[in-house]
């Protein structure tokens, strides 16, 4: 079939694909056997479902928690609009983390919106990543003293990023939106689907960085959350918009992107993270859904859901929206995340992957 428009060709393939839990897609080099479902390891994967008393904090004191991170001693670190940051003790109190205010940190809405998003914690546990998905600043926060300091400023929204094993920092950018103009144009980017997202690098250790960044790969459909595996051979991205997940195999000596494929339909990917095991998890916020994808044989499995009659109506238009070309952003409403406290965003777990954390929008985020 031709057709002129990708998004609506994606959109019918997450019909035929995504709404099944157990599709198989056989073209894969990482298989094992023969790649059937007896191959996969769907007992394995948990299966959360949504109830108040997963609320976390109860006192729902948290401001844009898009996304999160554990420390060691069994503390949490949120991303919070006003202040940048905020830590969650065990018994659900929380303050304001790093020094942000004196790192130029601003958000005083709405003449000026700050956009805590992707969070990434380096390989030493101690040093901690933001990136502001409006106005492109990258920063880098020592977890034990709270220093913190602006280390980029992209010309665009920063949406997700990660480090890898050479100290080179991969983001996102989800759409072209300066600082001046970065929420508009950011929303712009989802109420009607543009390509203008990609993936940078940037080249450094520490709080150095070679500037400008370097564009590895372009034309997406806003660009969201990013992760690498633990091998580093492989960068996955969410292509929100075209509702699936890309992934590249990464150039260790140039740290350049090639063989692009797509690894995984699913409505609205968001964050991305790996488990302990090496599969990939993606959070989707118009599904209400976090689902894991089998690393041997990419068959899809909800591991998290929050089902609703409100939040599974708004999901079929937005698919009827997406086949018609239609604006979106208006079916982003309580409605759309209910009985969630807010829009969900991602997810990531304890040092020890024994407690799992469901982010999202709202004044809260979800503990099992």
């Amino acid at each position: 079939m031709k057709t002129k428009n990708p998004f609506l060709l994606s959109v019918i393939l997450i019909i035929s694909l995504t709404f099944s839990a157990n599709a198989i897609n056989p073209k894969t080099s990482e298989q094992s056997g023969t790649g059937s479902k007896a191959n996969c390891q769907s007992s394995d994967f948990p299966s959360f479902v949504f109830n108040e008393s997963n609320i976390f904090p109860k006192d729902r004191s948290l401001h844009h928690p898009e996304d999160g991170k554990s420390l060691a001693d069994g503390r949490i670190i949120v991303g919070d609009e006003e202040f940048g940051l905020r830590i969650i003790e065990k018994d659900g109190k929380s303050r304001p983390f790093g020094k942000f205010k004196e790192a130029g940190w601003t958000h005083n809405p709405p003449k000026f919106s700050a956009g805590p998003n992707g969070m990434f914690l380096e390989s030493d546990a101690r040093h901690l990543l933001l990136a502001d998905v409006y106005t492109g600043k990258i920063y880098r926060v020592d977890t034990k003293s709270e220093e913190t300091k602006m280390i980029y400023d992209h010309l665009f929204g920063v949406n997700s990023l990660i480090r890898d094993g050479k100290g080179t920092i991969w983001f996102t950018q989800s759409a072209k939106n300066a600082e001046e103009r970065g929420v508009e144009e950011m929303w712009s980017a989802v109420n009607q689907p543009v390509e203008s997202g990609a993936v940078f690098y940037l080249a450094g250790s520490g709080n150095e960085v070679k500037s400008p960044a370097v564009e590895a790969a372009g034309n997406i459909y806003f660009a969201n959350g990013i992760a690498i595996d633990k091998t580093e051979k492989y960068l996955y991205v969410a292509e929100t918009m075209m509702n699936r997940v890309l992934r590249w195999e990464i150039n260790a000596s140039q740290s350049a992107l090639a063989k692009r494929e797509t690894y995984q339909y699913v409505i609205t990917p968001d964050n991305l993270a790996f488990d302990k095991d090496d599969n990939l998890w993606i959070a989707s916020p118009a599904g209400n859904r976090v689902y894991a994808v089998d690393r041997r044989c990419r068959s899809l499995h909800t591991v998290f859901s929050a089902a609703s009659d409100s939040s599974a109506g708004i999901r079929d238009e937005w698919i009827r929206r997406s086949h018609l070309g239609k604006p979106l952003v208006e079916l982003l409403t309580p409605d759309l995340w209910q009985p969630l406290p807010g829009a969900l965003t991602g997810m990531f777990w304890s040092r020890d992957y024994k407690t799992f954390y469901v982010t999202g929008l709202g004044n809260a985020i979800l503990k099992f």
